[in-house]
């Protein structure tokens, strides 16, 4: 893994939001993938991850994120994001600061732990 491939990756989840593309987010994480969200509870799996996301999108008005990793680590098929997400939603936008566990799956890296939370002042 290299800062190039979560990149890749980033935009891809970038742009599955800005199309309110449920499916494309879902399946950017690992089959038994883990999300996190802020006051929420744990979420399993890529169709309660699709389910959690389409939420968010409804309730929040959530339009756009953009993705900007600060720190990341690797080993051989696991890596570490900390980053910071800002939001666009129907009431403004927020920042957040996420923490993404990496999982190679099948020749391609996806997301398998995801933790975000609001970002203090």
């Amino acid at each position: 893994m290299s800062l190039k491939d979560i990149s890749a990756v980033n935009r891809q989840f970038e742009q599955a939001v800005r199309d309110a593309d449920m499916d494309l987010l879902a399946s950017l994480y690992t089959s038994d993938a883990i999300a996190l969200p802020p006051d929420g509870p744990v979420v399993r799996g890529r169709s309660g991850i699709k389910q959690m996301w389409t939420a968010i999108t409804q309730q929040a008005g959530l339009t756009d994120v953009r993705l900007h990793t600060l720190d990341y680590e690797q080993s051989s098929r696991t890596g570490c994001e900390v980053g910071e997400a800002t939001l666009t939603l129907s009431g403004g936008t927020a920042v957040v600061k996420y923490v993404v566990a990496w999982k190679r799956s099948k020749g391609v890296w996806r997301l398998h732990r995801d933790i975000w939370n609001t970002k203090g002042a």
